[in-house]
């Protein structure tokens, strides 16, 4: 596969496209110029050209007007997701994990690296950060619009991806130092769209897990640890009656855990442990509680546990029974 984009400085959109691409074929070279001559020796030519067809992919072309149903227009990191992001999920799928995800599985992975990966970089790319804050947040008032204007400072300031990748451009370099740049941040985004690509295809298959464990209720219970956090966020009509969730953590001990209310609350419980037990441990809160084998609740409210399942689960519906929501 030869892949064709411009040279000089370089962004994130076409660096990131070339980490989707280069990870899907093996033999791959890459060619930085404007040269159209030199352009179309590639078998796909990304981010240059002018041109739109099944081997140029240019978003800067006058023609070119493809948006998300969300209004966010593509640049070439979503476009070459678009079209190729299924294909490199499969192949991570394939080289990557211990199981098999299922097409939903994929297909939710594909949309969730979509919304937090690609969808920032084009927003960015695309100046378009500003107008769409603007748009979702609908300012009505002077007094509304300066907080607008200071959260598009704030995001315009964030070290994310489009950020870290201006600052691989190093002042003064061209030529061969420039390329060897270029071809650095194409390897550093290769590693982090990979593990982004584990981390979105696991997610998705343990909601896919806790979506068929959870029965309705006020109590999420699982066996296994699984990104319920996730799960309840992106599913809150599904657990709008669950407060808390009963899990094992990383040390084999047993947790409960206060559902958050919603994404832009996550840090608001649904319902906190009782004032009185907070910030306490082991035998003052077995004291406290009644119960046995209780390890902690934290200061804040928001989590606790045991030791046992057993005691564990005697502990959340205690929670239930005299929880308080802040």
């Amino acid at each position: 596969m030869i892949i064709a984009t411009h040279d000089g400085t370089f962004h994130a959109d076409e660096t990131t496209a070339c980490a989707i691409l280069t990870y899907l074929y093996d033999n791959n070279t890459i060619i930085r110029s404007r040269d159209s001559l030199e352009l179309e020796k590639a078998d796909i030519i990304i981010d240059v050209s002018n041109q739109n067809d099944d081997k140029h992919f240019d978003h800067h072309s006058k023609d070119f007007t493809l948006c998300r149903d969300n209004g966010i227009k593509y640049a070439t990191a979503g476009l070459m997701w678009k079209k190729f992001g299924i294909d490199y999920l499969k192949l991570v799928a394939k080289k990557e994990l211990e199981f098999t995800p299922s097409a939903k599985v994929i297909q939710n992975a594909f949309l969730r690296i979509d919304e937090n990966f690609m969808s920032m970089i084009d927003l960015n790319d695309n100046g378009q950060l500003t107008s769409y804050v603007e748009k979702i947040s609908s300012p009505k008032n002077e007094s509304e619009q300066a907080i607008v204007d200071e959260l598009n400072e704030l995001y315009q300031a964030s070290p994310d991806i489009p950020y870290i990748v201006a600052m691989m451009n190093l002042p003064n370099q061209t030529g061969a130092d420039q390329d060897k740049a270029f071809l650095n941040t194409v390897k550093m985004l290769r590693t982090i769209l990979l593990n982004s690509a584990i981390n979105a295809l696991s997610t998705e298959s343990g909601i896919e897990k806790v979506l068929e464990v959870y029965k309705g209720g006020p109590m999420l219970i699982m066996h296994e640890r699984l990104p319920w956090t996730s799960a309840v966020l992106n599913n809150l009509d599904i657990f709008k009656d669950c407060l808390i969730a009963v899990y094992p953590d990383r040390k084999l001990r047993w947790r409960v855990q206060s559902l958050p209310m919603s994404k832009a609350q996550r840090f608001k419980n649904r319902l906190s442990a009782p004032v009185a037990w907070r910030g306490l441990n082991d035998k003052d809160l077995d004291a406290i509680t009644g119960l046995k084998n209780t390890t902690f609740i934290h200061k804040s409210g928001f989590t606790g546990g045991a030791s046992t399942f057993e005691d564990n689960l005697e502990l959340a519906k205690l929670w239930l029974e005299k929880g308080t929501k802040d």
